[in-house]
C-alpha cells in the first residue's frame, strides 16, 4: 500500500474553543447593529450617530468571520519533511531533525499552579486530558517571535517544545513517529561525504 504524502489534520482543541467563544457575541453585535440601522431607516431616531452602528456592525462581522477562519485554520498535520502546526496568526513548520522525542503528558503538569479566571474558563475542559509534548532541540524560529503570536499554553513548561492538545493524541503520536522514521530512513540512505559523518 502506498505511503501517504501527508497525515491527517488534528484540530487544536483550545484554539477551536476560543474561536467559538468569539462567534456568538460577534454575531449578536452585528445583529443588534443591523437592527438599529434598519430601525433608523424607518424612524431616523439615531441618524446623528448612525456611523457608530455601521462601525459596530462591521466590527461584529469581521470578528465573526475571523472566528470561523480560526476554527478551521488551527490544526497539526504531518508532512514528509516536517510537522505543520497551523494557527491563525503564525503557521510553524518543525523539521523532524529538531524532534528529540514525542511523549504523552497530563496537560495540567504543563500549566502554572494558579490560573486567572479567564484562563481557567478557557482551559478547564482540558485540564484532565493527556496531550502530546513535542520536545525539540531548538525552536524553528526565534522563541520571542513564537511567544508573540502563539498562546502561552502551547509552550512546554520545563523543556524546549510545544504542547499539542488534540482529540486523538495516540493517533497523532503514531503519525509523527511514522513520518519521522521514514524521514530518517530517507536521509540515512543518501551518500555521505567522505570527510565526516552526518548526524541527525
Amino acid at each position: 500500500m502506498a505511503k501517504k504524502n501527508k497525515g491527517d489534520k488534528f484540530p487544536l482543541l483550545i484554539y477551536r474553543r476560543w474561536a467559538k467563544t468569539l462567534r456568538w457575541p460577534s454575531f449578536f453585535i452585528f445583529l443588534i447593529s443591523g437592527a438599529a440601522l434598519w430601525f433608523d431607516l424607518e424612524s431616523s431616531v439615531i441618524s446623528d450617530r448612525v456611523w457608530l452602528f455601521y462601525v459596530m456592525a462591521g466590527i461584529g462581522l469581521l470578528i465573526f468571520a475571523y472566528s470561523v477562519y480560526a476554527q478551521r485554520a488551527s490544526y497539526v498535520q504531518c508532512f514528509p519533511n516536517y510537522i505543520r502546526i497551523r494557527t491563525p496568526f503564525l503557521p510553524v513548520a518543525v523539521s523532524y531533525k529538531r524532534v528529540l522525542q514525542v511523549r504523552p503528558v497530563d496537560f495540567h503538569t504543563q500549566l502554572p499552579a494558579k490560573l486567572r479566571s479567564p484562563q481557567m474558563r478557557l482551559l478547564e475542559p482540558y485540564l484532565g486530558r493527556t496531550v502530546i509534548l513535542l520536545e525539540l532541540t531548538a525552536f524553528p524560529v526565534k522563541e520571542t517571535r513564537l511567544r508573540r503570536w502563539l498562546p502561552w499554553y502551547m509552550f512546554a513548561r520545563d523543556v524546549t517544545g510545544f504542547v499539542l492538545v488534540v482529540e486523538d493524541w495516540m493517533a497523532l503520536s503514531r503519525q509523527i513517529g511514522g513520518f519521522s522514521d521514514r524521514w530518517i530512513v530517507r536521509h540515512r540512505a543518501r551518500p555521505r561525504p567522505i570527510f565526516g559523518q552526518t548526524h541527525y
